[in-house]
């Protein structure tokens, strides 16, 4: 610190007096000035302030020891204020329905009890000074925190102790701080009187007589079980009007007569003997001391779906009933055997104490809750049904129980040390809860699923495994995000208390979720997020609060915010069951793709005009036929779609089933639908497709395909990535096929001899002996196999190698002759081609020289290349040269050795000059869109073909009257 700095340097007893010195005598390093020594501490021994070691010393400690206990402090006693200031509110929330309560009832009694009223305000009123009395404690607990507080904030600030007064300052903290530590005693939260307006109905008949009885404020007796306060029935009271949640009933003779409809769970203690046929329907929690009556199996009503069974409980178990899937045990006395969990039981909690065999537990248990249970268990005690075991605080036993089917593994502040072959590699999700405290190294290198609570430990870069690839901080996490290794690529956080800041999160992640309660700025959101996933956050959204790097948006349920904060970037918008009232232009026109989610329950008028996808899951608002806008293309129903299909507009032409609930008919889809795509699960005959249908797609769906199944309408078919079912069903009419990743291994009798068009697609991965001999055509992107030169039968005559292609092309017969080049990956060099190959199609994005054209070609065919050409491109071999939709470069670079040039619908502009005057034919077809001013076309070209073409020749096209002009048979011209 900067010598100007001002430091308080005067003595804690003699604020007048300057701190000279450290008493060694007394406890906690005292700093003591000139009238401590020669008073209160005459005769100890001192340590003078100037000592480097003794400076040094304090410091360490100050820091090492003394702030972390601080921090203890300051936790421990927030956690006491918010449990004080939160019962206390109950306090003042009861004490206000007390007071109404009470102002009802006296003014029904009029004058007859008027005196007793004002009786018992003031009662009430004592009660919560008293309670307010007791608060005023907390005081004590504020001036401390004061105290550490400015410690820590000064422990924050300081550098160095080279300063005399600075270190003096320190010096008082310290002793502050210590002798502050030193008096903590039993610094819990205060006890508080909590009391409750109790009414007497029995004695409203003889009110007048019994006005002194008829209304008293009692203090409400409790018990804690699981954290939570039951309210303990004082037999003979009315209990109907009180608001409670948590009821405890003992061994009492008369039950009372209402219990109020808030009460959900219920604590029957020890020794009660009555019926339980009293319990309400509200009540779906059941806790059972060991309890005299004996349980029959009708005795729990059905709406029970959590039931305790807590210590020294010793009854047969049979009396459990269906509805219950939540089942927790103490340390029970009745001996466990097979068959006495009913199946209905899904997830089991087995408290500390517990001490029997687990070979009890059925096979529907999937969630197995474990506390520090004497049992110890082996590799056999847990059955291989459980996916998910829970080890909660406390738990002490090695872990080589766990069976490889968990795959979902919940701790706690277990005991037990872990250490990195602990858990089985099967285990793929963990979850650290609350309190968790030993290092991470533990994690096997399957985990790719990890999911933080607010541990303890804290966390180092290298804590987490590299294999994590999803990570989610959960309600709590309060720790920097500095820990997250570049694997991960999903970030899921919910209420977390750490403040994010822009460099908070790694550029590697690219999905990001945000859940309920989050309430910080968006701005910490690295460019390398793309998808963006808000639940009910509770951060205001401003059109700015979301970077334009997102391109897919999802609001899951509950959301309630406008969408007028969505960037223009997001092309991808999922939509659940959110609560904001969606409007005509609530949704930006830039969104090309709309998934209404399962749940979605508002009329679809929202929906812009610019929308061509859209994706339906189990949607609860009903569909009309004007339901979607005609600008939707492709409509996408996906799995529990349960719905009729008459609401589909007829420009929708590309149509997906998932697997959909709703049973298709004939007449289901219209006859617009000219593509239609069966994706995975689809299970229902396919008699439903509409003659219009030319295109069929299918994934790996259920429904088992027979010669009949597909239309014969259908011309071009594709199997996607999954299928799984003999080809015999290809009807003959099919002549293009396409087949993808798929599971089913073909044979060389596989594909019917009618398909003469094969495209074998991204990811496919099988030898290629079954082609047939009537294939001529030959599609390849990018397979998985490995071409060999036997690999493709010779009866192909067309070869296309479409985009992402990247394998030698020494596999290509000599018996193809038209050779399709796209983008290919490959490099090609001058061997590339084999000589037999007389016509080359370079197509749309092709960017590679084209120095490897053999010299057999003639033919060359130019789509829109991106690649740049220079009149030395072209070999002189080449004599037909087409340039074909889309071509858009200069046509400087044709060599003087091609005298056929063939134009189509080029984007090249063309103006006088730009076709080469060497020409001698010329051919405008296939859509030229140009007109034919003056000077396009050269005087020196010989011959003019004209064919499909927008534009007539115009009056002065031809200047030279030698040019023969020759109208091919498909010659027209729109305008």
């Amino acid at each position: 610190m900067p010598n100007n700095q001002q430091y308080d340097i005067k003595c804690l007893d003699h604020p007048n007096k300057d701190i000279i010195s450290i008493c060694s005598t007394c406890l906690n390093n005292t700093p003591v000035c000139i009238d401590c020594i020669t008073g209160i501490h005459s005769g100890h021994n001192f340590k003078s302030i100037e000592d480097d070691n003794i400076r040094n010393q304090i410091q360490q400690e100050f820091k090492n020891q003394t702030i972390p206990k601080l921090n203890d402090y300051l936790e421990n006693n927030k956690k006491i204020l918010d449990e004080s200031n939160n019962h206390f509110k109950q306090i003042q929330e009861n004490n206000n329905n007390n007071f109404d309560k009470a102002l009802k009832i006296f003014n029904e009694l009029k004058e007859i009890i008027n005196a007793k009223e004002n009786d018992i305000k003031r009662l009430l009123k004592t009660k919560f000074d008293e309670n307010k009395d007791v608060n005023n404690i907390i005081t004590t607990i504020e001036n401390n925190n004061n105290i550490v507080n400015n410690a820590i904030k000064y422990n924050n600030g300081v550098n160095n102790n080279n300063y005399i007064n600075e270190f003096i300052k320190l010096l008082k903290h310290n002793h502050q701080c210590n002798n502050l530590l030193s008096n903590i005693n039993n610094n819990n939260l205060p006890e508080y009187k909590d009391n409750q307006l109790i009414v007497k109905e029995n004695n409203l008949d003889s009110i007048k007589d019994l006005t002194n009885s008829y209304l008293e404020v009692i203090d409400l007796k409790t018990i804690k079980l699981f954290n939570f306060n039951f309210t303990i029935y004082e037999e003979g009271y009315d209990i109907s009007h009180l608001e409670i949640i948590f009821l405890a009933i003992g061994p009492i003779q008369c039950l009372p007569k209402t219990i109020p409809t808030t009460v959900t769970s219920l604590l029957l203690q020890d020794g009660f003997y009555l019926p339980l046929d009293f319990i309400p329907p509200t009540v779906q929690c059941l806790s059972l001391q060991n309890i005299k009556y004996q349980l029959k199996p009708d005795s729990i009503p059905a709406t029970v779906k959590c039931l305790y069974l807590l210590d020294g409980f010793n009854q047969s178990l049979d009396f459990i009933p269906p509805t219950v899937e939540f089942l927790f045990f103490e340390n029970i006395k009745y001996q466990l055997i097979h068959d006495t969990i009913p199946a209905t039981v899904k997830s089991l909690y087995l408290h500390g104490g517990f001490d029997q065999p687990l070979d009890y537990i059925p096979p529907t248990v999937e969630s197995l809750f474990l506390e520090n249970i004497k049992y110890q268990l082996k590799p056999d005690s847990i059955p291989a049904t459980v996916t998910h075991l829970y080890l909660q605080d406390g738990f002490d036993q090695p872990l080589s129980f766990i069976p490889p089917t968990v795959q979902y593994l919940y701790l706690k502040n277990i005991k037990y040390q872990l250490i990195p072959d602990s858990i089985p590699e099967t285990v793929t999700e963990f979850t650290l809860l609350d309190g968790f405290n030993q290092p991470l190294d533990f994690i096997p290198p399957t985990t790719q699923f990890l999911y933080l609570e607010n541990i303890k430990y804290q966390l180092t870069p290298d804590s987490i495994p590299a294999t994590v690839t999803y990570l989610s901080l959960l309600d709590g996490f309060n720790q920097p995000l500095d820990f997250i290794p570049p694997t991960v690529e999903s970030l899921d956080i919910r209420n977390i208390k750490y403040q994010l800041k822009p460099d908070s999160i790694p550029k590697t992640v690219k999905h990001l979720h945000l859940h309920d309660g989050f309430n910080q700025p968006l701005d910490f959101i690295p460019p390398t997020v793309q998808t963006l996933y808000l639940k009910n956050i509770k951060y205001q959204l401003k059109p700015d609060s979301i970077p334009e790097t997102v391109t897919t948006l999802s609001l899951l349920n509950d959301f309630d915010r406008p969408l007028d904060f969505i960037p223009p970037t997001v092309e991808c918008l999922n939509i659940r069951n959110i609560k904001y009232q969606l409007k005509p232009d609530s949704i930006p026109e830039t969104v090309k793709h709309l998934y209404l989610q399962d749940g979605f329950n508002q009329p679809l008028d929202f929906i812009p005009p610019t929308l061509q996808y859209l994706y339906l899951q189990d949607i609860n608002y009903q569909l009309k036929p004007d339901s979607i806008p005609t600008t939707v293309k492709h409509l996408y129903l996906q799995d529990g779609f349960d719905q009729p299909l008459n609401f589909i507009p007829p420009t929708v032409q590309y149509l997906y089933l998932h697997n959909i609930k709703y049973q298709l008919t004939p007449d289901s889809i219209p006859a617009t639908v000219t593509y239609l795509s069966l994706l995975d699960g689809f299970n229902q005959p396919l008699y439903f497709i509409p003659p219009t249908v030319q295109f069929l797609y299918l994934q790996d769906i259920k429904y088992q395909l027979t010669p009949n199944s597909i239309p014969a309408t259908v011309k071009q078919l594709i199997l996607k990535d999954g299928f799984n079912q003999p080809l015999n069903f290809i009807p003959p009419t099919v002549e293009c096929l396409g087949i993808r990743n798929i599971k089913y291994q073909l044979k060389p009798d596989s594909i019917p001899a009618t398909v003469k068009h094969l495209y074998l697609l991204d990811g496919f991965n099988q030898p290629l002996d079954f082609i047939p001999p009537t294939v001529q055509c030959l599609y390849l992107q990018d397979i998985k196999y490995q071409l060999t030169p036997s690999s493709i039968p010779t009866t192909v005559k067309h070869l296309c190698l479409d985009d992402d292609f990247d394998q030698p092309l020494d596999f290509i017969p000599p018996t193809v002759k038209w050779l399709y080049l796209k983008n290919i990956k490959y490099q090609l060099k001058p061997d590339s081609i084999p000589k037999t190959v007389t016509h080359l199609y370079l197509q749309d994005g092709f960017n590679q020289p084209l120095d490897f054209i053999p010299p057999t070609v003639q033919r060359l065919y130019l789509h829109n290349i991106k690649y740049q050409l220079t009149p030395n491109s072209i070999p002189a071999t080449v004599k037909h040269l087409y340039l074909q939709d889309g071509f858009n470069q200069p046509l400087d670079f044709i060599p003087l050795t091609v005298p056929w040039l063939y134009l189509h619908n080029i984007k090249y502009q063309l103006i006088p000059g730009s076709i080469p005057n060497h020409l001698s034919f010329i051919i405008f077809d296939d859509g030229f869109s140009q007109r034919f001013t003056k000077g396009i076309i050269p005087d020196s070209v010989t011959y003019i073909y004209l064919g499909d073409v927008v534009y007539p020749l115009e009056p002065d096209s031809i200047s030279n009257p030698d040019q023969k002009i020759e109208y091919r048979s498909n010659y027209k011209h729109p305008k």
